[in-house]
């Protein structure tokens, strides 16, 4: 096919020209060349593929002509719901090329209930979520990636037809008694799954997509969560005098024991946030969002044992990528899997439940990680074990700004104005609590 065409319309004098677009196979809508001479014409034909076509007073390159082309022409042929017609739209705003728009003989409550929540839950492009992170709210690629995940309920029971506008309380009570009887889920998980919905509901009511949010007044299973389980200070001490399966879990273990960190902010230590007596908690990561700012969006500096950093300095040096992270994976710029802590947390838990002679048997390891899923011991443990110890020794406050906790309006005020007198406090209180905990306290490294 040729790269453009030419002609003559009927009762028209000048020539005619459409350049043809290589990605649909079809040409572009006719321009005319002004020139009634064929010859003439096809020199203002060589013009446009050489410097662009005509766009009133400037000119389009030919790529760019072709590419717009090309979107009208997939949005003419493909099967588009009205969540992609919304999404076109939602691109057309961002770029403030169109303020509004309505489907038409549709309101913008008829879009389908899952491509609604689909829409609202992707990180990427959800109004939702900019609406958050513009306002300075804190929302992070993984708690969408999990409500993402969790539309799948929503998909199974209402199916794809359901438009957001036909949504009714009754239906939504419906649906919490199908995941509760029928498939059988915690009540815990059920109210998690709703609140898919209920938040998205909330903000298209208050964006008046819909006339009224049909989750008001519907009511939360009861949560009987089982009590998290804590090691005893023996335990603790017995547990860190075992021979454990993967030395950056009994590091990470230890050090969560002794700092109360969260797994992700541990998961995120880099070399360069060790110094002396403490660490430097300026990042969380998770494998959504990566390295990112730490929960409640605050660094903080935590008291660090001389036996624990040395520990984890031993451990950097046996990273083989050079990537600087302490609890490094087989893979460079990530760190390990935190399942990996929790799993060898309840291995070495088992372990000590044993004899050591018994350790093989696999009836008796069996029973004993019975009695340890019972207990509910998990990493998270440790960081209630940690304000445990140190809330009788030293008051509320000073406890919160060791953790990171951010709890009622003091919290803040208290955060705000920690100075070095408080970190001194934490600092000695942590060293005398876990004194006799760990079991190696004698050896300092200065690094």
């Amino acid at each position: 096919m040729r790269r453009y065409s030419i002609y003559k319309r009927k009762n028209r004098p000048n020539y005619y020209a459409q350049i043809l677009n290589s990605n649909t196979g079809q040409y572009l809508p006719p321009k005319s060349t002004g020139k009634t001479e064929k010859s003439e014409a096809l020199l203002v034909v060589a013009d446009w593929l050489k410097n662009g076509l005509p766009d009133g007073p400037t000119r389009r390159r030919i790529g760019e002509a072709v590419d717009v082309d090309t979107i009208l022409y997939h949005v003419r042929k493909a099967e588009l719901t009205t969540g992609d017609a919304q999404r076109i739209v939602d691109a057309l705003q961002s770029r403030g090329l169109i303020e509004s728009a309505t489907m038409a003989g549709y309101g913008a409550d008829s879009e389908s209930l899952f491509d609604f929540l689909t829409r609202l839950w992707d990180y990427d492009s959800s109004p939702y979520v900019k609406e958050k992170i513009a306002y300075g709210q804190s929302i992070g690629r993984r708690h969408c990636y999990e409500q993402n995940n969790r539309i799948t309920y929503w998909r199974h029971f209402f199916g794809e037809s359901t438009r957001l506008r036909d949504l009714t309380r009754e239906g939504l009570e419906s649906f919490q008694l199908y995941l509760k009887t029928e498939k059988g889920l915690a009540s815990n998980t059920v109210n998690m799954i709703l609140k898919v919905g209920t938040v998205a509901f909330n903000w298209a009511e208050n964006k008046e997509i819909i006339a009224s949010n049909p989750a008001t007044g519907l009511r939360k299973f009861s949560e009987n969560n089982k009590k998290r389980g804590i090691p005893t200070p023996f335990e603790a001490k017995k547990l860190f005098f075992l021979e454990w399966r993967d030395e950056r879990a009994r590091v990470a273990n230890l050090l969560a024991m002794t700092t109360g960190m969260r797994m992700g902010e541990i998961l995120a230590l880099r070399r360069n946030d060790v110094e002396q007596d403490r660490l430097r908690i300026k990042h969380a990561w998770s494998f959504q969002d990566r390295l990112k700012a730490p929960k409640n969006g605050e660094t903080r500096a935590v008291p660090l044992l001389p036996a624990v950093r040395t520990e984890m300095l031993k451990l950097a040096d046996t990273n083989p990528h050079g990537d600087g992270f302490i609890f490094y994976s087989d893979k460079p710029g990530q760190p390990v899997d935190g399942k990996v802590f929790n799993r060898a947390l309840k291995q070495a838990l088992v372990d000590m439940a044993l004899d050591p002679d018994d350790r093989g048997d696999q009836e008796k390891r069996k029973n004993a990680a019975k009695e340890v899923r019972e207990r509910n011991i998990t990493f998270h443990s440790w960081r209630h074990y940690f304000a445990a110890n140190l809330a009788d020794k030293i008051d509320l406050r000073t406890v919160q700004l060791a953790t990171g906790h951010k709890s009622g309006v003091m919290a803040e005020h208290y955060a705000s104005h920690a100075h070095e007198g408080h970190f001194r406090e934490i600092s000695q209180t942590v060293g005398d609590v876990f004194a006799n905990v760990i079991p190696f306290a004698g050896s300092e490294s200065t690094g």
